[in-house]
């Protein structure tokens, strides 16, 4: 057991105050051990939703701080850390049998055909004159 995968166990029991102060201070270490902590914290979703929880807490705490741009940065980035990544589902590929057909090129193709659109009956409505506003 690493030691990040040992601090994650041990904030499973922590209670709510205790697991704040230890958040607060991950997250504003920012190295490469609070990395393997949050990538130890994700394999345990009961830690995970504790320290999500956590850090809406600190979120809360540093409102209208000085230094809340700062926070929220350093929160946002733990919590897209926490994030469980969403495997894409692979797709299958079915092969269809491929047929030889002759292509013809584009312009020889619509060649033979009328045109689609036909052209707008008149109507009864007389046509609309936008003026400018006469000035004064």
């Amino acid at each position: 057991m690493t030691k990040a995968q040992r601090i994650a166990a041990a904030w499973a029991n922590l209670p709510a105050p205790e697991l704040t102060d230890q958040v607060r201070l991950l997250v504003k270490a920012r190295d490469a051990a609070s990395r393997g902590v949050w990538s130890a914290v994700r394999e345990n979703p009961v830690v995970v939703a504790r320290v999500r929880g956590a850090l809406a807490g600190l979120k809360a705490e540093y409102r209208g701080h000085r230094d809340e741009a700062m926070w929220l940065v350093w929160i946002t980035q733990v919590q897209q850390q926490l994030a469980v990544p969403v495997e894409a589902p692979v797709p299958v590929v079915v092969e269809a049998p491929v047929e030889d057909v002759a292509v013809e090129p584009a312009a020889e193709q619509w060649a033979d055909q009328p045109a689609r659109t036909a052209p707008r009956p008149p109507s009864d409505a007389p046509p609309v004159l936008f003026q400018e506003p006469a000035s004064r």
